[in-house]
């Protein structure tokens, strides 16, 4: 999935979170939102999102937010459920990660005093094939599959390129990641707009 793509990439090496955490949280909640957006579960309709499929997709988060956004009655768009998912979803991840195998969360003391939690990958290889494959799609002459197209553009909005350890200057490798973002559909380019919006809107509070 998407939201654990980009849990992954969101931390170095040492399981280090290397945005800040209402810059996660925009992200991760816009990466189930587009996961949905993919998997045909929902859709952007008149600039609302609506539910187009209430199957179950065994996801705990993503199903609570498929049922919340049927129970809506406003018409309500991406921007408004990226701010609203994004409250506790980076927590959620990490839980749901770490109970999964996914990564390993252990605490630390930043200046010996005060607790941070860390996400490593239990396999390393994770977040080494996740990183290989953004590469391939910024060098690759051929259009990227519709979950990396929305991983790089995700990637970009959380300003997360230095993660991708390229020897490429930082503007031109943003300019890549939008690039390769552009395939995305009209839908999943609104999610990450939003995404966007509600990071700088956080980041003038």
């Amino acid at each position: 999935m998407l939201r654990d793509d980009l849990f992954l990439l969101a931390h170095d090496d040492d399981g280090r979170l290397i945005v800040s955490e209402p810059m996660i949280g925009a992200g991760l909640a816009g990466a189930m939102l587009v996961d949905l957006l993919l998997g045909g579960q929902v859709a952007v309709v008149d600039g609302r999102l609506d539910v187009v499929d209430p199957t179950q997709t065994g996801d705990p988060e993503a199903d609570a937010t498929v049922g919340a956004i049927a129970a809506n009655t406003d018409p309500t768009g991406p921007r408004a459920w990226v701010s609203w998912i994004s409250d506790g979803i980076y927590e959620r991840t990490g839980t749901a990660l770490a109970a999964a195998g996914v990564v390993v969360r252990t605490t630390v003391r930043r200046l010996g005093l005060l607790p941070v939690l860390r996400y490593q990958p239990a396999n390393s290889d994770d977040l080494v094939r996740l990183r290989a494959r953004l590469r391939f799609g910024v060098h690759s002459a051929e259009p990227p599959d519709p979950q990396t197209a929305a991983l790089a553009g995700l990637v970009a909005a959380l300003r997360l390129h230095q993660s991708l350890l390229l020897s490429m200057p930082p503007e031109q490798l943003l300019a890549e990641l939008d690039l390769l973002a552009g395939g995305n559909s009209t839908t999943v380019r609104q999610v990450i707009r939003a995404v966007d919006g509600v990071i700088t809107a956080a980041a003038y509070r």
